[in-house]
């Protein structure tokens, strides 16, 4: 049975619930462990390799700039662990996702609003919603999804948050600063603006948290 496998593991975290991971939890983060033993790298309080220097890249390896020609910083890609870009959103309405019932694991879509992306978001929930304030963590899994049957339409939302790994970077990110960066999935391949709320130094490359998302 999974409920005391997920016990073991969760007395091997350190317990704070911090949410650093991208988990409300440490059960949460426990459950992926459980699925997928590497997801344990995500939590920024274990090991003592934490500070070891991410992979830095010359200028001469990417073109550093969008589609339309726009300079960028950096490239943030999904988690290795996660089925695709991390998201963190607020529905318009954020009692639709108690009243449409939705649960982990489920597929739904909607409109990014206010920061002039014309692209639908297909996502797979990662976690239940907040039940104090209906936000949604889930993963963009592409357009395809949103055949299944299942899907739920949540209409328009706010990103709160963007979550994820930059292993090709021209500048040491720091929390307060805004920096361009390219989703290494954008379906239109182009710029977006962050401000950095969360920022961890592992040897794959930094976990970052990008806030205030803007394309321009």
């Amino acid at each position: 049975m999974t409920g005391p496998r997920i016990a073991e593991i969760v007395a091997t975290l350190p317990g704070k619930d911090c949410g650093q991971c991208g988990f409300r939890t440490c059960a949460g983060l426990a459950e992926v462990i459980l699925r997928d033993p590497d997801a344990r790298r995500r939590c920024v309080h274990l090991g003592p390799d934490a500070q070891a220097a991410p992979r830095a890249v010359a200028v001469a390896e990417t073109a550093w700039h969008d589609i339309l020609g726009r300079e960028y910083q950096m490239v943030l890609e999904p988690f290795p662990e996660d089925p695709g870009p991390r998201e963190n959103i607020l529905p318009f309405n954020p009692a639709l996702a108690e009243r449409l019932g939705l649960e982990r694991g489920d597929i739904a879509f909607g409109r990014p609003a206010g920061v002039g992306c014309p692209v639908t978001h297909v996502g797979r929930l990662m976690e239940a919603p907040d039940p104090l304030t209906g936000a949604l963590v889930w993963c963009v899994v592409g357009p395809a999804a949103a055949r299944d049957a299942r899907a739920v339409e949540i209409g328009g939302y706010h990103i709160i948050a963007y979550d994820g790994l930059v292993r090709e970077t021209r500048v040491t990110p720091q929390v307060g600063g805004r920096y361009y960066f390219k989703p290494a999935l954008c379906m239109l391949q182009s710029r977006h603006s962050g401000v950095v709320s969360f920022a961890v130094r592992r040897p794959d490359g930094w976990r970052l948290r990008f806030e205030g998302i803007a394309i321009e």
